[in-house]
């Protein structure tokens, strides 16, 4: 487990799998994390979004994926952790599949539990699909 890639929401469970990566880096210095956060397209339905509208929906998703991501970046950073933020649009599990294979990733290392865009309702399906899906070995933290 040398380059891992970390679905991030900034939940309590995703912040315990940045913990469980700041403690093994202390044995793996070789350690590099691509940190992600999948924001969902904002979805106009009839003719409610001009274009100018939908790419200012757009901008602030991935602005506020990045507030989000900036929470474990700090986190892995005061550990001397090499890591890179990611912010995109997209499905989760899919953006989580390319985002494996586009970075090189060997591992996969996400919580079991994370936030939907309406709350804490969707408890770990998720993670579920990302550990079916996903080539790479994935690492479910509780």
């Amino acid at each position: 487990m040398n380059n891992v890639l970390v679905p991030f929401d900034g939940s309590p469970s995703a912040k315990r799998a940045i913990q469980y990566l700041v403690d093994f880096a202390r044995s793996n210095p070789n350690l590099s994390v691509h940190v992600i956060n999948v924001q969902t397209e904002p979805t106009f339905f009839g003719n409610h979004g001009s274009p100018s509208m939908i790419e200012q929906f757009r901008t602030a998703a991935l602005e506020y994926a990045g507030v989000i991501n900036a929470e474990a970046v700090t986190l892995l950073g005061a550990a001397n952790i090499r890591c890179k933020s990611h912010e995109v649009l997209g499905d989760v599990v899919t953006e989580v599949i390319q985002a494996a294979a586009k970075y090189g990733c060997d591992t996969v290392v996400m919580g079991t539990r994370g936030m939907s865009n309406l709350g804490n309702l969707v408890m770990g399906s998720v993670a579920n699909r990302v550990v079916h899906e996903v080539p790479v070995p994935v690492l479910l933290v509780k």
